[in-house]
């Protein structure tokens, strides 16, 4: 187990957007742990035997908890990665759902090359290394990954929004046999640059979805109502859309209006989109641009002080070389944000991993995995994984000093 200690201390000035700093102290603060050497994109966490411990899922195998040093093998993945990266696994998400509701985690997985959403069926817990059945939910064109989201606004991440270009979530449902599982609800049917989120756009209490060209309102029935189509332009300079990972909603600067996160997927720049008086009105902020292939990002309080982290990581080989800046150190941050008196954002970033063979592919998972009270984050990637930071914000730090990724 490894510990993470960095401190950085440079100031950069970013023109029109602000300040970010490189962090003056050594929080927040973390211990690697590596549990395997697996080359897979997609990891998920969930209890799949039961036993009160959180466990990982990711690629062909379950790692179970506490300590993820048992693991057993489920399911085969077709895949053609290399020693150095390169190439895909048809497998780019691993979402632990009951999708029969037999009181058993279950994995939906989706796929880029087999065009498909499928799900593995938890055949019990005295079966769960044997192969696990697997079951189509839909073939509908290329998947490039998808989330669990809280959909219904009732706390819990049951519904899925798939990362296709056009825009569908999933509800778990009675299907037309009687048996439950995975209902389609298509909310737009035009294609759209890949990305998605889920949040609460207009202040309403319905959580909204998100994507790079446009927003979809909510109404009072999700699955019957009319989705309202708003304009958006997200991922891209200069307020052009591009690409992007997760898009996530909260408020930044505290003027009551939710603003959003997101970032270039493939590209340089992380950025945070103020919204202004006014219907659909948006001001586009950079919080950092000087590394790029930022393809999942997480919200998460990190170190207990009430307000929310974002943690990003960079995706290791994402197109196998071909994106810009894909030769650099893989990296993961985490920038912490504050507002001044008169509203200007200013965002401070902390290294949690650089140049350590550590990237962090689809997601970031922020969750308590000790049951200590403070949240760790669960991560893998072409490089080999998954791998778990423990949450050591409690503990006494030691500065060192690490030199910030460059172009």
């Amino acid at each position: 187990m490894k510990m993470i200690q960095r401190m950085l201390c440079v100031a950069v000035a970013l023109g029109v957007t602000g300040t970010m700093l490189f962090a003056q102290d050594a929080k927040p603060l973390f211990k690697m742990k590596k549990i395997d050497n697996k080359r897979y994109e997609c990891f998920g966490v969930g209890d799949f035997n039961n036993d009160g411990h959180l466990d990982i899922v990711s690629g062909e195998y379950i790692y179970f908890g506490p300590d993820f040093e048992k693991k057993i093998r489920f399911r085969e993945i077709e895949s053609d990665i290399d020693e150095n990266g390169n190439g895909y696994a048809w497998d780019f998400m691993d979402a632990p759902m009951d999708v029969d509701g037999d009181g058993l985690l279950d994995v939906v997985t989706l796929s880029w090359h087999g065009q498909s959403i499928e799900w593995l069926k938890n055949p019990g817990l005295d079966k769960l290394d044997s192969m696990w059945e697997i079951s189509l939910v839909e073939k509908n064109g290329n998947f490039e990954t998808g989330e669990l989201c809280d959909i219904r606004g009732n706390g819990t991440e049951d519904c899925l929004i798939p990362n296709s270009q056009i825009t569908t979530f999933y509800t778990l449902g009675k299907k037309e046999d009687g048996s439950t599982g995975l209902i389609r609800t298509l909310v737009c049917d035009r294609p759209m640059q890949f990305g998605a989120g889920c949040g609460d756009v207009n202040g309403d209490g319905r959580p909204d979805i998100l994507r790079p060209n446009a927003w979809f309102e909510a109404p009072e029935d999700i699955l019957t109502g009319k989705w309202i189509e708003h304009p958006l332009s997200l991922g891209g300079k200069d307020g052009k859309d591009d690409h992007t990972p997760q898009i996530l909603v909260h408020d930044i600067n505290k003027d009551g209006r939710n603003d959003l996160i997101t970032s270039s997927a493939h590209g340089y720049g992380i950025f945070w989109y103020e919204q202004l008086e006014g219907k659909d009105q948006w001001k586009q902020h950079t919080i950092d641009d000087t590394w790029t292939q930022a393809h999942a990002l997480c919200l998460a309080d990190i170190d207990g002080d009430g307000e929310l982290e974002l943690i990003a990581g960079k995706r290791f080989r994402a197109h196998n070389g071909g994106d810009p800046g894909a030769d650099q150190p893989q990296c993961l941050y985490c920038y912490k944000h504050a507002v001044a008196a008169n509203g200007e954002v200013t965002w401070t970033r902390f290294t949690i991993s650089y140049d350590e063979g550590v990237g962090s592919s689809m997601v970031i998972c922020a969750v308590d995995l000790t049951g200590n009270g403070t949240l760790d984050l669960v991560m893998t990637s072409k490089s080999g994984g998954p791998i778990v930071f423990y949450n050591q914000t409690k503990v006494d730090m030691i500065d060192t000093i690490l030199p910030p990724a460059k172009r």
